[in-house]
């Protein structure tokens, strides 16, 4: 299996590259480390701005050369150069370091081209222990991105390049222009239904609506999967699955800050990185990005894994030939495995059971989700009734800061949705216990769901202070025992599976608490929330902020979103009151489920969350059973936030919109809950009553 998996990773790929890592030298270079770090600058950038963001290196005149040393000749089929494409450049061998022979010779072209990435296959592999660049010509601003070599071109070469300049919207935004649509005309045709029964006519064209509302929420449900083209292309998301698998089955002795370090040593290990190589890693303590040596690295990691050393090489070499060079590279500036310990009593189990990481495995781990979903919308659809089922799903299908692109193909990562969707069906089923501990799992999954229990104890609380009896909560009461129960049981068994089911981690939970506060304090340009709503400023905005800055180009714009959510703290507090207060009133009177849906809303109000847990608010279209126009808001929401890619380019814009549209939607939903209006009787199926 590990020969296998290194041969892929060495051969079959791009990040085959005989250079990376290895140290770049010569004569009048700035960034020279950034020419063989695997890591392309932006195609088209300018040479300016790719050194700025630390991912070219520069050659201040055509004396000026770049050299790398392989260590050993070797034999060179295949070069990569991205390079400025104003100016000529020249690729020159060596076997001693003395006499040189060109091979290759790059023609300058239109010189506002800027970055530019060529390839070529030489006719025949030749011998080399030394390649050089140098330019001449053209606008006189000598740039390298990258440079590579390998001893036969990678089999990914064979399939056509992309364009160098997208024509009109991508791919993804194309996308959510159409289910944009979708929502659109949901919200457009409940809205119909809300006229037509204000009207006193609400039967009028019954059958018609209802057709149209099933088949729209069955389009929703395929337009979340991209209509089978997931991630354009396979159904895996390798970059997310790789953090939760390899996360969560080495999480005893990685914790949540040696997962990027230690990967760097497996790479080293198995020979893909050659002796004295470093590369930018995010330290996963700081969560600032550094530069990291992988010799260093193994030193340190080896010994720790001990005898689950090979084990885990062998995993990451899996990941590792499943993606690009660029693409592996940029994995270890993320942020790393973030799980809770709870999350890992399942995630840490299966991870482990699955086995070596395969095609087989892996594979399975990522049907997980979908699995657990179906079930919560059969469990909603039972206890709701289609008709709101389709609402909820026109919401989850449609927006566009929870699509798919950024958690769908992984391992567990929707199993917190699946367990708060099921909570709220069981207390319309009258399940208040087991309700409860559904809802309580969810929590302790992924903590902000902990807001459909603050929803229901809020309105709990504005009716035991009306009412001062406990038979007026005694169904909330009882959901309480069921969280209560639940995190009995959980909380102990999360602290046994972080010590890997042989040992107890006491500090598990502590260990996640430092974890969430270094991200709490990491501002990111794909937050939604209150606080991104209340500190974002034209002046502020990452297009304005990007400046250079070597390994951490939006620095600039990380301190001023944290000065501004600090000079932001009181207004964000009042918003708060104001929402829980407003809550609490709206739901007084309300069945529980429904104080538990709306709960939903106060994720984004109390906190600031990356966009794709926005998904959660598709429990307020369950609310049209409270009050018609719900359906409306949420599918007219959705529509909206569709809208935010064709009119915003960079994602904190888009981020603070859709922060705006949601606290403003939600707003509205409260208001029309509090509002005196007579609610039309329900027909009743099975005991149950449907809208």
């Amino acid at each position: 299996m590990l020969a296998t998996l290194l041969l892929a990773a060495s051969l079959a790929l791009p990040d085959g590259s005989l250079l990376l890592g290895r140290e770049a030298q010569g004569r009048g270079l700035s960034g020279a480390p950034a020419a063989t770090d695997g890591l392309l600058a932006r195609e088209g950038a300018t040479a300016a701005s790719a050194e700025a963001e630390g991912r070219a290196t520069r050659l201040a005149d055509p004396e000026a050369f770049l050299a790398v040393d392989l260590g050993s000749p070797r034999p060179v089929g295949a070069i990569l150069i991205q390079a400025d494409a104003g100016d000529t450049y020249f690729v020159e061998s060596s076997i001693d370091g003395r006499s040189w022979t060109g091979v290759m010779r790059i023609e300058p072209g239109d010189i506002t081209y800027g970055m530019r990435t060529r390839r070529a296959e030489l006719k025949e592999a030749r011998e080399a222990r030394f390649l050089l660049v140098h330019a001449e010509g053209g606008d006189g601003i000598f740039a390298v991105g990258e440079l590579a070599a390998f001893s036969r071109a990678p089999a990914s070469w064979k399939e056509a390049p992309p364009p160098a300049v997208p024509q009109g919207p991508s791919k993804d935004e194309r996308l959510a222009a159409l289910k944009g649509l979708i929502a659109l005309a949901a919200g457009l045709l409940l809205g119909w239904g809300v006229v037509l029964r204000r009207k006193g006519a609400p039967e009028r064209f019954a059958r018609l609506r209802d057709r149209a509302l099933a088949a729209l929420g069955l389009l929703s449900a395929a337009a979340f999967f991209n209509f089978g083209l997931f991630h354009y292309g396979p159904f895996l998301h390798t970059w997310d699955t790789f953090h939760y698998v390899v996360g969560a089955k080495y999480f005893p002795e990685l914790g949540y800050t040696g997962l990027y370090e230690a990967t760097l040593a497996a790479e080293r290990a198995s020979g893909l990185l050659p002796p004295g190589s470093t590369f930018p890693v995010r330290s996963l303590e700081t969560n600032a990005i550094g530069t990291s040596s992988a010799d260093a690295a193994l030193a340190t990691w080896q010994p720790r894994l001990g005898a689950r050393w090979e084990a885990f090489v062998t995993d990451v070499l899996w990941f590792r030939s499943r993606t690009t060079a660029e693409e592996f590279r940029r994995i270890l500036l993320d942020h790393g495995y973030n799980a809770t310990p709870a999350w890992g009593i399942l995630g840490g189990a299966l991870a482990r059971a699955a086995g070596p990481a395969t095609n087989r495995s892996v594979g399975l781990l990522a049907l997980l989700d979908p699995l657990l979903l179906l079930g919560a919308w059969l469990l909603l659809w039972r206890a709701f009734g289609w008709r709101a089922a389709c609402i909820a799903l026109v919401f989850w299908g449609t927006n566009f800061p929870g699509r798919f692109y950024w958690t769908g193909g992984s391992f567990l990562r929707m199993d917190w949705l699946a367990a708060a969707m099921a909570g709220v069906a069981l207390l319309r089923l009258g399940r208040p216990r087991l309700a409860g501990a559904t809802l309580a799992f969810s929590t302790l999954l992924r903590l902000f769901p902990g807001a459909l229990l603050l929803g229901l104890g809020l309105a709990a609380i504005w009716r035991l202070a009306r009412e001062r009896r406990l038979a007026a909560v005694r169904e909330e009461l009882l959901v309480a025992q069921g969280a209560l129960l639940t995190a009995l049981v959980v909380l102990p068994l999360s602290l046994l599976a972080a010590g890997g089911f042989t040992s107890v981690r006491w500090s598990a939970w502590s260990e996640f608490a430092a974890n969430s506060r270094k991200h709490l304090a990491t501002p990111l340009t794909n937050n939604v929330g209150s606080g991104t709503l209340l500190t974002w400023r034209p002046s502020s905005r990452a297009e304005a902020l990007l400046e250079p800055g070597g390994n951490e180009p939006m620095a600039a714009w990380k301190d001023a979103r944290r000065a501004a959510l600090e000079e932001g703290r009181p207004i964000r507090l009042l918003l708060a009151a104001a929402f829980l207060g407003a809550l609490a009133f709206a739901f007084r009177g309300r069945p529980s489920w429904a104080a538990a849906a709306a709960g939903a809303g106060l994720v984004f109000v109390l906190a600031d969350l990356t966009c794709y847990y926005a998904s959660i608010l598709l429990l307020l279209g369950l609310l049209a059973l409270e009050r018609e126009e719900a359906g409306v808001v949420t599918s007219l929401l959705a529509a909206a936030t569709a809208a935010t890619p064709l009119l915003l380019r960079w994602e904190d814009d888009r981020s603070a919109l859709v922060s705006a549209l949601v606290l403003a939607a939600y707003a509205l939903l409260l208001a029309l809950v509090t509002a005196r209006h007579e609610i039309a009787p329900k027909p009743v199926v099975h005991g149950i009553s449907v809208p």
